[in-house]
Protein backbone atom coordinates (compact mmCIF):
# COMPACT_ATOMS: atom_id res chain seq x y z
CA UNK A 1 0.00 0.00 0.00
CA UNK A 2 1.51 3.34 -1.07
CA UNK A 3 2.18 6.01 1.53
CA UNK A 4 0.18 9.19 0.74
CA UNK A 5 2.13 12.41 0.42
CA UNK A 6 2.66 14.08 3.78
CA UNK A 7 2.22 17.59 2.41
CA UNK A 8 -0.28 20.02 0.95
CA UNK A 9 -2.93 19.73 3.66
CA UNK A 10 -1.11 21.95 6.16
CA UNK A 11 -1.63 25.08 4.04
CA UNK A 12 -5.42 24.64 4.33
CA UNK A 13 -5.47 25.29 8.10
CA UNK A 14 -6.92 28.74 8.70
CA UNK A 15 -4.79 31.13 10.75
CA UNK A 16 -1.58 29.13 10.39
CA UNK A 17 1.29 31.44 9.47
CA UNK A 18 4.06 30.71 7.01
CA UNK A 19 6.50 30.76 9.91
CA UNK A 20 4.48 28.07 11.73
CA UNK A 21 4.36 25.92 8.60
CA UNK A 22 8.12 26.28 8.12
CA UNK A 23 8.79 25.40 11.77
CA UNK A 24 6.60 22.30 11.54
CA UNK A 25 8.27 21.12 8.34
CA UNK A 26 11.73 21.77 9.76
CA UNK A 27 10.91 19.81 12.95
CA UNK A 28 9.47 16.97 10.89
CA UNK A 29 12.64 16.81 8.79
CA UNK A 30 14.89 16.91 11.87
CA UNK A 31 13.04 14.25 13.86
CA UNK A 32 11.76 12.03 11.06
CA UNK A 33 8.24 12.13 12.47
CA UNK A 34 5.13 12.84 10.46
CA UNK A 35 4.20 16.45 9.74
CA UNK A 36 0.89 16.25 11.66
CA UNK A 37 2.65 15.11 14.83
CA UNK A 38 5.28 17.85 14.52
CA UNK A 39 2.54 20.46 14.12
CA UNK A 40 0.77 19.10 17.19
CA UNK A 41 3.97 19.14 19.23
CA UNK A 42 4.62 22.79 18.37
CA UNK A 43 1.08 23.71 19.45
CA UNK A 44 0.68 25.93 16.38
CA UNK A 45 -2.71 24.40 15.50
CA UNK A 46 -5.36 22.63 17.53
CA UNK A 47 -5.96 18.88 17.25
CA UNK A 48 -9.40 19.63 15.79
CA UNK A 49 -7.96 21.92 13.09
CA UNK A 50 -5.38 19.27 12.15
CA UNK A 51 -8.02 16.54 11.95
CA UNK A 52 -10.38 18.67 9.85
CA UNK A 53 -7.60 19.58 7.40
CA UNK A 54 -6.46 15.97 7.02
CA UNK A 55 -10.01 14.69 6.54
CA UNK A 56 -10.66 17.27 3.84
CA UNK A 57 -7.30 16.56 2.18
CA UNK A 58 -7.81 12.78 2.05
CA UNK A 59 -11.58 12.76 1.51
CA UNK A 60 -12.08 10.47 4.51
CA UNK A 61 -14.92 10.71 7.01
CA UNK A 62 -14.21 12.86 10.07
CA UNK A 63 -15.59 11.38 13.30
CA UNK A 64 -15.74 12.49 16.92
CA UNK A 65 -15.92 10.61 20.20
CA UNK A 66 -19.57 9.72 19.60
CA UNK A 67 -18.37 7.36 16.87
CA UNK A 68 -16.00 5.48 19.20
CA UNK A 69 -16.86 2.05 20.64
CA UNK A 70 -18.04 1.53 24.23
CA UNK A 71 -15.83 -1.57 24.58
CA UNK A 72 -12.32 -2.32 23.25
CA UNK A 73 -12.05 -3.75 19.74
CA UNK A 74 -9.34 -6.41 19.48
CA UNK A 75 -8.33 -5.79 15.85
CA UNK A 76 -6.62 -9.13 15.42
CA UNK A 77 -4.90 -8.89 18.79
CA UNK A 78 -2.54 -6.11 17.71
CA UNK A 79 -0.58 -4.47 20.51
CA UNK A 80 -2.37 -1.60 22.23
CA UNK A 81 1.08 -0.10 22.73
CA UNK A 82 1.58 0.04 18.95
CA UNK A 83 -1.84 1.60 18.46
CA UNK A 84 -1.19 4.23 21.11
CA UNK A 85 2.17 5.13 19.55
CA UNK A 86 0.50 5.37 16.14
CA UNK A 87 -2.48 7.45 17.37
CA UNK A 88 -4.84 4.82 15.98
CA UNK A 89 -7.99 3.28 17.47
CA UNK A 90 -9.95 0.27 16.13
CA UNK A 91 -13.62 1.27 16.24
CA UNK A 92 -15.32 -1.78 14.71
CA UNK A 93 -14.55 -5.24 13.34
CA UNK A 94 -16.56 -7.87 11.50
CA UNK A 95 -15.76 -10.87 9.30
CA UNK A 96 -14.99 -8.68 6.32
CA UNK A 97 -13.05 -5.62 7.56
CA UNK A 98 -11.75 -3.51 10.42
CA UNK A 99 -12.55 0.19 10.73
CA UNK A 100 -9.68 2.19 12.17
CA UNK A 101 -9.80 5.78 13.44
CA UNK A 102 -6.46 7.52 12.88
CA UNK A 103 -5.17 11.00 13.68
CA UNK A 104 -2.91 11.06 10.62
CA UNK A 105 -4.31 9.23 7.56
CA UNK A 106 -1.13 10.03 5.61
CA UNK A 107 0.73 7.56 7.86
CA UNK A 108 0.15 4.02 6.61
CA UNK A 109 2.12 2.20 9.32
CA UNK A 110 -0.88 1.58 11.63
CA UNK A 111 -2.98 0.49 8.66
CA UNK A 112 -0.36 -2.02 7.56
CA UNK A 113 0.11 -3.26 11.11
CA UNK A 114 -3.60 -3.90 11.67
CA UNK A 115 -4.02 -5.46 8.21
CA UNK A 116 -1.13 -7.86 8.73
CA UNK A 117 -2.20 -8.78 12.29
CA UNK A 118 -5.83 -9.39 11.39
CA UNK A 119 -5.59 -10.54 7.78
CA UNK A 120 -8.49 -8.25 6.92
CA UNK A 121 -8.88 -5.09 4.88
CA UNK A 122 -8.75 -1.85 6.87
CA UNK A 123 -11.07 1.14 6.36
CA UNK A 124 -10.00 4.53 7.71
CA UNK A 125 -11.74 7.42 9.42
CA UNK A 126 -10.10 10.55 10.79
CA UNK A 127 -10.25 11.62 14.46
CA UNK A 128 -8.40 14.21 16.52
CA UNK A 129 -5.20 13.25 18.35
CA UNK A 130 -6.71 14.19 21.72
CA UNK A 131 -9.91 12.20 21.09
CA UNK A 132 -7.94 9.07 20.26
CA UNK A 133 -5.71 9.53 23.31
CA UNK A 134 -8.72 9.93 25.61
CA UNK A 135 -10.34 6.85 24.09
CA UNK A 136 -7.19 4.81 24.75
CA UNK A 137 -7.21 5.95 28.37
CA UNK A 138 -10.89 5.00 28.68
CA UNK A 139 -10.81 1.67 26.82
CA UNK A 140 -7.37 0.38 27.66
CA UNK A 141 -5.99 2.79 30.26
CA UNK A 142 -2.34 3.54 30.78
CA UNK A 143 -2.21 1.04 33.62
CA UNK A 144 -3.86 -1.69 31.53
CA UNK A 145 -1.30 -1.17 28.81
CA UNK A 146 1.49 -1.04 31.37
CA UNK A 147 0.29 -4.30 32.89
CA UNK A 148 1.48 -6.01 29.70
CA UNK A 149 5.08 -4.90 30.23
CA UNK A 150 5.45 -4.73 34.04
CA UNK A 151 7.60 -7.55 35.39
CA UNK A 152 8.58 -7.66 39.06
CA UNK A 153 11.87 -9.29 38.09
CA UNK A 154 13.20 -6.61 35.73
CA UNK A 155 16.69 -5.39 36.57
CA UNK A 156 18.30 -2.02 37.13
CA UNK A 157 20.23 -1.61 33.91
CA UNK A 158 19.34 -1.31 30.24
CA UNK A 159 16.23 -3.46 30.66
CA UNK A 160 14.71 -1.02 33.15
CA UNK A 161 15.76 1.91 30.98
CA UNK A 162 14.10 0.31 27.95
CA UNK A 163 10.88 -0.41 29.85
CA UNK A 164 10.77 3.13 31.25
CA UNK A 165 11.10 4.45 27.69
CA UNK A 166 8.15 2.44 26.37
CA UNK A 167 5.27 4.50 24.98
CA UNK A 168 2.76 3.66 27.78
CA UNK A 169 5.19 4.79 30.48
CA UNK A 170 6.09 7.91 28.53
CA UNK A 171 2.39 8.64 28.04
CA UNK A 172 1.60 8.15 31.72
CA UNK A 173 4.33 10.56 32.82
CA UNK A 174 3.45 13.11 30.11
CA UNK A 175 -0.18 12.97 31.21
CA UNK A 176 1.00 13.65 34.75
CA UNK A 177 2.83 16.79 33.59
CA UNK A 178 -0.13 17.89 31.44
CA UNK A 179 -2.53 17.46 34.37
CA UNK A 180 -0.21 19.47 36.61
CA UNK A 181 0.08 22.25 34.02
CA UNK A 182 -3.69 22.39 33.56
CA UNK A 183 -4.19 22.48 37.36
CA UNK A 184 -1.71 25.38 37.80
CA UNK A 185 0.48 23.20 40.03
CA UNK A 186 3.88 24.46 41.12
CA UNK A 187 5.14 21.06 42.30
CA UNK A 188 4.43 17.35 41.75
CA UNK A 189 5.03 14.91 44.60
CA UNK A 190 5.44 11.24 43.64
CA UNK A 191 5.44 9.18 46.85
CA UNK A 192 5.57 5.36 46.98
CA UNK A 193 3.75 3.42 49.69
CA UNK A 194 3.11 -0.28 50.26
CA UNK A 195 -0.08 -0.52 48.20
CA UNK A 196 -0.05 2.58 45.97
CA UNK A 197 1.98 5.31 44.37
CA UNK A 198 0.58 8.55 45.79
CA UNK A 199 0.51 11.55 43.46
CA UNK A 200 -0.03 15.02 44.89
CA UNK A 201 0.04 18.48 43.29
CA UNK A 202 0.86 21.69 45.13
CA UNK A 203 -1.66 24.23 43.86
CA UNK A 204 -1.66 27.77 45.27
CA UNK A 205 0.63 26.55 48.04
CA UNK A 206 -1.58 23.66 49.21
CA UNK A 207 -1.14 19.94 48.41
CA UNK A 208 -4.01 18.15 46.64
CA UNK A 209 -4.30 14.40 46.03
CA UNK A 210 -4.55 13.18 42.44
CA UNK A 211 -5.53 9.72 41.09
CA UNK A 212 -2.88 7.25 42.23
CA UNK A 213 -1.35 4.49 40.04
CA UNK A 214 -0.74 1.03 41.47
CA UNK A 215 2.39 0.44 43.55
CA UNK A 216 3.70 -1.97 40.88
CA UNK A 217 4.29 1.02 38.58
CA UNK A 218 6.53 2.88 41.04
CA UNK A 219 9.88 1.96 39.51
CA UNK A 220 8.74 2.56 35.94
CA UNK A 221 7.29 6.00 36.71
CA UNK A 222 10.24 7.13 38.83
CA UNK A 223 12.72 5.72 36.30
CA UNK A 224 11.06 7.62 33.46
CA UNK A 225 11.31 10.89 35.43
CA UNK A 226 14.96 10.14 36.28
CA UNK A 227 15.75 9.47 32.61
CA UNK A 228 14.28 12.88 31.70
CA UNK A 229 16.44 14.54 34.37
CA UNK A 230 19.59 12.63 33.32
CA UNK A 231 19.84 10.86 36.69
CA UNK A 232 21.26 7.40 37.37
CA UNK A 233 18.28 5.02 37.32
CA UNK A 234 20.34 2.23 38.88
CA UNK A 235 21.18 4.32 41.96
CA UNK A 236 18.24 4.07 44.37
CA UNK A 237 20.07 4.31 47.69
CA UNK A 238 21.14 7.96 47.59
CA UNK A 239 19.28 11.22 46.92
CA UNK A 240 19.81 12.74 43.49
CA UNK A 241 19.07 16.13 41.93
CA UNK A 242 18.64 16.97 38.28
CA UNK A 243 16.92 19.15 35.72
CA UNK A 244 14.96 18.59 32.56
CA UNK A 245 13.19 20.60 29.89
CA UNK A 246 10.04 19.19 28.32
CA UNK A 247 7.29 20.46 26.05
CA UNK A 248 3.74 19.63 27.15
CA UNK A 249 0.66 20.75 25.23
CA UNK A 250 2.75 23.35 23.40
CA UNK A 251 4.18 24.82 26.64
CA UNK A 252 7.87 24.58 27.53
CA UNK A 253 8.47 23.44 31.11
CA UNK A 254 11.69 23.46 33.08
CA UNK A 255 11.68 20.70 35.70
CA UNK A 256 13.79 20.57 38.85
CA UNK A 257 13.80 16.96 40.02
CA UNK A 258 14.85 15.67 43.43
CA UNK A 259 14.76 12.00 44.49
CA UNK A 260 15.11 10.43 47.92
CA UNK A 261 15.10 6.75 49.01
CA UNK A 262 12.14 5.68 51.19
CA UNK A 263 10.95 2.40 52.67
CA UNK A 264 8.88 1.51 49.60
CA UNK A 265 10.90 3.04 46.77
CA UNK A 266 12.11 6.42 45.62
CA UNK A 267 10.14 9.54 46.42
CA UNK A 268 10.36 12.15 43.66
CA UNK A 269 9.56 15.86 43.92
CA UNK A 270 9.33 17.91 40.74
CA UNK A 271 9.25 21.71 40.67
CA UNK A 272 7.51 22.96 37.51
CA UNK A 273 8.82 26.19 36.05
CA UNK A 274 6.88 27.31 33.02
CA UNK A 275 8.95 29.20 30.47
CA UNK A 276 7.50 32.62 31.20
CA UNK A 277 8.26 35.75 29.23
CA UNK A 278 5.27 37.73 30.48
CA UNK A 279 6.02 41.11 32.00
CA UNK A 280 5.65 41.29 35.78
CA UNK A 281 4.51 44.72 36.97
CA UNK A 282 4.70 46.05 40.51
CA UNK A 283 0.93 46.46 40.32
CA UNK A 284 0.59 42.67 39.87
CA UNK A 285 2.20 41.78 43.20
CA UNK A 286 -0.54 42.78 45.63
CA UNK A 287 1.21 45.89 46.96
CA UNK A 288 -0.98 48.62 48.39
CA UNK A 289 -0.61 52.04 46.71
CA UNK A 290 1.44 53.24 49.69
CA UNK A 291 3.72 50.17 49.53
CA UNK A 292 4.15 50.56 45.79
CA UNK A 293 5.16 54.22 46.16
CA UNK A 294 7.49 53.28 49.01
CA UNK A 295 9.28 50.64 46.95
CA UNK A 296 9.40 52.86 43.85
CA UNK A 297 11.13 55.59 45.87
CA UNK A 298 13.84 53.17 47.02
CA UNK A 299 14.29 51.78 43.49
CA UNK A 300 15.01 55.31 42.30
CA UNK A 301 18.11 55.48 44.53
CA UNK A 302 21.44 55.44 42.66
CA UNK A 303 23.02 52.88 45.01
CA UNK A 304 22.28 50.77 48.07
CA UNK A 305 20.95 47.36 49.07
CA UNK A 306 17.32 46.20 49.05
CA UNK A 307 16.58 42.79 50.57
CA UNK A 308 13.48 40.62 50.03
CA UNK A 309 12.96 37.93 52.65
CA UNK A 310 10.69 34.96 53.14
CA UNK A 311 10.69 31.17 52.95
CA UNK A 312 10.89 29.14 49.75
CA UNK A 313 7.81 29.67 47.60
CA UNK A 314 6.83 33.02 49.09
CA UNK A 315 7.05 34.94 45.79
CA UNK A 316 10.42 36.65 46.28
CA UNK A 317 11.53 36.01 42.68
CA UNK A 318 8.31 37.52 41.32
CA UNK A 319 8.83 40.63 43.45
CA UNK A 320 12.36 41.01 42.08
CA UNK A 321 10.99 40.59 38.55
CA UNK A 322 8.50 43.39 39.21
CA UNK A 323 11.28 45.60 40.54
CA UNK A 324 13.41 44.85 37.48
CA UNK A 325 10.54 45.87 35.22
CA UNK A 326 10.44 49.21 37.01
CA UNK A 327 14.20 49.68 36.61
CA UNK A 328 14.48 48.34 33.07
CA UNK A 329 15.22 51.45 31.01
CA UNK A 330 17.63 52.02 28.16
CA UNK A 331 19.95 54.21 30.24
CA UNK A 332 20.70 51.45 32.78
CA UNK A 333 22.60 48.18 32.55
CA UNK A 334 20.88 45.45 34.56
CA UNK A 335 22.46 42.10 35.39
CA UNK A 336 20.79 39.32 37.38
CA UNK A 337 22.22 36.11 38.83
CA UNK A 338 19.56 33.46 39.31
CA UNK A 339 19.08 29.79 40.17
CA UNK A 340 17.21 29.06 37.97
CA UNK A 341 16.02 31.82 35.62
CA UNK A 342 12.25 31.83 36.11
CA UNK A 343 11.24 34.93 34.13
CA UNK A 344 12.76 35.84 30.79
CA UNK A 345 13.05 39.64 30.91
CA UNK A 346 13.90 41.52 27.74
CA UNK A 347 16.73 44.00 28.33
CA UNK A 348 18.18 42.28 31.40
CA UNK A 349 21.42 40.28 31.26
CA UNK A 350 20.32 37.14 33.11
CA UNK A 351 22.90 34.58 34.26
CA UNK A 352 22.00 31.13 35.62
CA UNK A 353 24.36 29.72 38.25
CA UNK A 354 25.90 26.31 37.61
CA UNK A 355 27.69 25.09 40.72
CA UNK A 356 29.18 21.88 39.18
CA UNK A 357 31.33 23.99 36.83
CA UNK A 358 32.16 26.59 39.48
CA UNK A 359 29.58 29.15 38.34
CA UNK A 360 28.37 30.10 41.83
CA UNK A 361 26.62 33.24 43.03
CA UNK A 362 29.88 34.53 44.48
CA UNK A 363 32.04 33.82 41.41
CA UNK A 364 29.52 35.35 38.99
CA UNK A 365 28.94 38.38 41.22
CA UNK A 366 32.67 39.01 41.45
CA UNK A 367 32.96 38.81 37.67
CA UNK A 368 30.01 41.00 36.69
CA UNK A 369 31.34 43.95 38.64
CA UNK A 370 33.78 44.33 35.75
CA UNK A 371 30.85 44.66 33.29
CA UNK A 372 29.84 48.16 34.40
CA UNK A 373 26.35 47.34 35.78
CA UNK A 374 24.01 49.95 37.23
CA UNK A 375 21.64 47.45 38.85
CA UNK A 376 22.56 43.99 40.15
CA UNK A 377 20.05 41.34 41.21
CA UNK A 378 21.29 38.38 43.26
CA UNK A 379 18.82 35.51 43.40
CA UNK A 380 19.92 34.52 46.90
CA UNK A 381 22.56 35.56 49.43
CA UNK A 382 23.50 32.03 50.51
CA UNK A 383 26.91 32.54 52.10
CA UNK A 384 29.20 35.09 53.61
CA UNK A 385 31.31 35.56 50.49
CA UNK A 386 28.31 36.36 48.29
CA UNK A 387 26.80 38.65 50.92
CA UNK A 388 30.08 40.54 51.40
CA UNK A 389 30.55 41.10 47.65
CA UNK A 390 26.93 42.27 47.30
CA UNK A 391 27.26 44.75 50.17
CA UNK A 392 30.55 46.11 48.79
CA UNK A 393 28.90 46.48 45.35
CA UNK A 394 26.11 48.50 46.97
CA UNK A 395 28.74 50.64 48.69
CA UNK A 396 30.58 51.40 45.44
CA UNK A 397 27.74 52.92 43.46
CA UNK A 398 25.48 50.02 42.45
CA UNK A 399 21.86 49.39 43.31
CA UNK A 400 21.74 45.78 44.53
CA UNK A 401 18.55 43.77 44.99
CA UNK A 402 18.76 40.35 46.63
CA UNK A 403 16.78 37.72 48.50
CA UNK A 404 17.74 36.10 51.77
CA UNK A 405 16.09 33.20 53.57
CA UNK A 406 14.80 34.66 56.81
CA UNK A 407 11.25 34.58 58.11
CA UNK A 408 10.96 38.29 58.90
CA UNK A 409 12.07 41.62 57.50
CA UNK A 410 13.70 42.38 60.85
CA UNK A 411 15.82 39.23 60.57
CA UNK A 412 17.52 40.13 57.27
CA UNK A 413 20.28 42.37 58.60
CA UNK A 414 21.14 40.12 61.59
CA UNK A 415 21.36 37.21 59.14
CA UNK A 416 23.94 39.05 57.01
CA UNK A 417 25.90 40.02 60.12
CA UNK A 418 25.89 36.35 61.18
CA UNK A 419 27.34 35.54 57.73
CA UNK A 420 30.29 37.81 58.48
CA UNK A 421 29.25 41.08 56.84
CA UNK A 422 30.66 44.14 58.61
CA UNK A 423 27.74 45.92 60.41
CA UNK A 424 29.31 49.29 59.58
CA UNK A 425 28.98 48.51 55.86
CA UNK A 426 25.35 47.48 56.34
CA UNK A 427 24.58 50.74 58.11
CA UNK A 428 25.84 52.58 55.00
CA UNK A 429 24.16 50.43 52.36
CA UNK A 430 20.99 48.65 53.53
CA UNK A 431 18.03 50.80 52.52
CA UNK A 432 14.99 48.55 52.76
CA UNK A 433 14.09 45.12 54.07
CA UNK A 434 10.91 43.49 52.78
CA UNK A 435 9.21 40.40 54.17
CA UNK A 436 6.51 38.65 52.20
CA UNK A 437 4.24 35.63 52.05
CA UNK A 438 1.70 34.40 49.52
CA UNK A 439 -1.94 33.89 50.53
CA UNK A 440 -4.65 32.38 48.38
CA UNK A 441 -7.15 34.79 46.88
CA UNK A 442 -10.85 34.14 47.41
CA UNK A 443 -12.69 33.09 44.26
CA UNK A 444 -14.67 36.18 43.16
CA UNK A 445 -17.48 33.96 41.83
CA UNK A 446 -18.40 32.25 45.10
CA UNK A 447 -16.93 34.11 48.09
CA UNK A 448 -19.45 34.94 50.80
CA UNK A 449 -19.54 37.35 53.78
CA UNK A 450 -18.34 35.90 57.09
CA UNK A 451 -18.23 37.08 60.72
CA UNK A 452 -15.10 39.24 61.04
CA UNK A 453 -12.40 38.38 63.57
CA UNK A 454 -11.90 40.71 66.51
CA UNK A 455 -10.66 44.12 65.43
CA UNK A 456 -11.78 43.81 61.81
CA UNK A 457 -14.79 45.52 60.25
CA UNK A 458 -15.58 42.84 57.65
CA UNK A 459 -14.47 39.45 56.36
CA UNK A 460 -15.26 36.93 53.63
CA UNK A 461 -15.08 33.16 53.46
CA UNK A 462 -14.33 30.53 50.83
CA UNK A 463 -17.32 28.60 49.46
CA UNK A 464 -16.31 26.66 46.32
CA UNK A 465 -17.71 26.47 42.79
CA UNK A 466 -16.84 25.08 39.36
CA UNK A 467 -14.84 28.22 38.57
CA UNK A 468 -12.34 27.45 41.36
CA UNK A 469 -12.54 23.62 41.26
CA UNK A 470 -14.58 23.69 44.50
CA UNK A 471 -11.66 25.07 46.54
CA UNK A 472 -13.07 28.56 47.15
CA UNK A 473 -9.73 30.08 46.11
CA UNK A 474 -8.21 31.11 42.80
CA UNK A 475 -4.58 32.23 42.56
CA UNK A 476 -2.38 33.84 45.18
CA UNK A 477 -1.36 37.35 46.16
CA UNK A 478 1.41 38.77 48.33
CA UNK A 479 1.20 40.20 51.82
CA UNK A 480 4.14 42.42 52.74
CA UNK A 481 6.08 44.19 55.46
CA UNK A 482 8.49 47.03 54.75
CA UNK A 483 11.21 48.13 57.18
CA UNK A 484 13.22 51.25 56.32
CA UNK A 485 16.74 50.77 57.65
CA UNK A 486 17.48 54.38 58.64
CA UNK A 487 18.04 56.49 61.75
CA UNK A 488 17.72 54.39 64.93
CA UNK A 489 17.20 51.21 62.89
CA UNK A 490 20.50 51.68 61.05
CA UNK A 491 22.26 52.57 64.29
CA UNK A 492 21.03 49.28 65.81
CA UNK A 493 23.02 47.24 63.29
CA UNK A 494 25.83 45.97 65.49
CA UNK A 495 27.42 42.57 66.14
CA UNK A 496 24.96 40.33 67.95
CA UNK A 497 21.89 42.50 67.28
CA UNK A 498 18.66 40.49 67.61
CA UNK A 499 15.84 40.63 65.09
CA UNK A 500 13.43 41.29 67.99
CA UNK A 501 15.24 44.57 68.72
CA UNK A 502 14.84 45.71 65.10
CA UNK A 503 11.20 44.60 65.20
CA UNK A 504 10.51 46.76 68.27
CA UNK A 505 12.15 49.79 66.70
CA UNK A 506 10.11 49.29 63.50
CA UNK A 507 6.85 49.18 65.47
CA UNK A 508 7.95 52.23 67.44
CA UNK A 509 8.41 54.02 64.09
CA UNK A 510 4.82 53.03 63.15
CA UNK A 511 5.96 50.75 60.32
CA UNK A 512 3.12 48.37 59.46
CA UNK A 513 3.66 44.66 60.07
CA UNK A 514 2.92 41.87 57.62
CA UNK A 515 -0.17 41.02 59.70
CA UNK A 516 -1.42 44.59 59.31
CA UNK A 517 -1.24 44.15 55.54
CA UNK A 518 -3.01 40.78 55.77
CA UNK A 519 -5.82 42.29 57.85
CA UNK A 520 -6.42 44.94 55.20
CA UNK A 521 -6.70 42.23 52.55
CA UNK A 522 -9.18 40.30 54.71
CA UNK A 523 -11.39 43.38 55.06
CA UNK A 524 -11.16 44.03 51.32
CA UNK A 525 -12.42 40.50 50.58
CA UNK A 526 -9.19 39.53 48.83
CA UNK A 527 -8.43 36.63 51.15
CA UNK A 528 -9.97 34.96 54.19
CA UNK A 529 -9.10 34.97 57.87
CA UNK A 530 -8.66 31.18 57.71
CA UNK A 531 -6.10 31.51 54.92
CA UNK A 532 -4.13 34.16 56.81
CA UNK A 533 -4.19 31.93 59.89
CA UNK A 534 -2.79 29.08 57.79
CA UNK A 535 0.06 31.15 56.37
CA UNK A 536 0.93 33.57 59.18
CA UNK A 537 -0.61 32.07 62.30
CA UNK A 538 -3.10 33.79 64.58
CA UNK A 539 -4.20 37.17 63.20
Amino acid sequence: MDQPADTGWIETIAGLSEADISRARRLSAETGERLARSLKRLGAASDIAIANALAAFTGLERIGTSGFPAQPVTAGGISTQFLLESSALPISEDDNAIVLAVADPTDMSPVEGVRLASGKPVALKVAAFADIEEAHARLYGAEKVLADIVDDDFGDGEELKDLASEAPVVRLVNDLFADALKSRASDIHVEPFRDRLRIRFRIDGVLHNRPSPKAALTRLVTSRIKILASLDIAERRRPQDGRARVTIAGSALDLRVATAPTAHGESVTIRLLEDRDTQVKLDDLGLSPAQRDHLTAHLAAPYGLILVTGPTGSGKTTTLAGALDQLNTSDRKLISIEDPIEYQIEGVNQIAVNAPIGLTFASVLRSILRHDPDVIVVGELRDGETAEIAVNAALTGHLVLATVHTNTASGAAPRLIDMGVDPALLRSTLRLSIAQRLVRQLCPECRAPAPPPAGLKSAWKAVGCDHCAQTGYLGRIGVFEFIDMKDELADALKPGVASSEIEKLARKKKMASIRDDARQKIEAGITSAEEVDRVLGVI
